[in-house]
């Protein structure tokens, strides 16, 4: 697929991507359809990966997801105007954080609830300084000489982090579904999907 249309398109979405995101280092778009059903507003699905990301104060390392089929007003498009959906989609793909990008998502003000309320749960009340992910495990690190270990665990679409004698549910988008949860060393990789509304892209 070719043409001024698609990149005109291909400009808006990424300049949509863009203004959502304060930091977006590395962005590879790909469109998927007809030139003709494309005029018409129909793109068959996109593919997004990218790097560097900071999306409402959360550090994303990388990003990879693919849409269903979108349609969009093409014609406010082609007049210059931003990006405007015609009706809601689904994406699905995965996410993925290092230690330091989840330390900083846990230090910022977005989740400075979440934060408190881990501390006092599993740090005795001291503030978190970092933490660590180990494969199958974090680290919670603290003032305190000892770090404290705790399960990352995904049930029933919740990720929540949970040692020998509490849990604690981590605070979610209700828009997005995980399905999967991978820890390796010193990263964490989320799989799943959510519903992308045009009034998260107005």
């Amino acid at each position: 697929m070719s043409g001024p249309a698609l990149g005109v398109i291909s400009q808006a979405i990424k300049l949509w991507l863009k203004s959502v995101c304060s930091q977006l280092e590395h962005l590879d778009l790909k469109l998927q359809g007809s030139l003709w059903r494309l005029l018409q507003g129909h793109l068959a699905g996109a593919t997004v990966h990218a790097k560097g990301v900071v999306f409402q104060d959360l550090a994303i390392d990388q990003v990879e997801i693919s849409s269903e089929p979108i349609d969009l007003d093409v014609g406010a498009l082609l007049k210059g105007q931003p990006l405007q959906l015609r009706q809601s989609f689904a994406v699905k793909g995965w996410v993925q954080f290092s230690e330091s990008g989840l330390t900083g998502c846990l230090q910022s003000p977005v989740l400075a609830d979440f934060s408190a309320e881990l501390s006092s749960v599993f740090l005795g009340g001291q503030p978190l300084e970092r933490l660590e992910i180990q494969a199958g495990k974090v680290l919670l690190h603290s003032t305190a000489a000892t770090p404290v270990p705790c399960q990352c665990v995904l049930e029933a679409g919740e990720l929540s982090l949970r040692d020998q004698h509490q849990t604690l549910v981590v605070p979610m988008d209700p828009a997005i579904s995980l399905e999967q949860l991978e820890l390796q060393a010193a990263q964490l990789t989320l799989r799943g999907r959510s519903v992308v509304s045009p009034e998260a892209a107005g």
